[in-house]
């Protein structure tokens, strides 16, 4: 889900936040508690936010870890590119 960083900052107060991980590229990957589980938040600009529900802790931990590997290789200058919306 898309929103706008106005949306965002209305809404963020409502979810428990249970991890955060600088990206050092794209501000923090927060995972958050919502009614139907886990989420992940991302900032992939500074207008924009993502939140991606996540079906248990077990997903989270994976996408986490797949995450911020994803943002080590492209210190590497693999010329990698993260597609926030899929």
């Amino acid at each position: 889900m898309r929103l706008a960083s106005a949306e965002w900052a209305a809404l963020a107060d409502d979810f428990e936040e249970l991890e955060r991980h600088p990206t050092h590229v794209a501000g923090d990957l927060v995972i958050v508690r919502t009614e139907v589980g886990p989420a992940a938040v991302e900032q992939p600009s500074r207008q924009e936010w993502v939140i991606r529900r996540l079906a248990d802790g077990d997903e989270a931990r994976r996408f986490v870890r797949q995450r911020l590997e994803e943002y080590e290789r492209m210190w590497d200058g693999c010329g990698c590119k993260i597609d926030y919306y899929s």
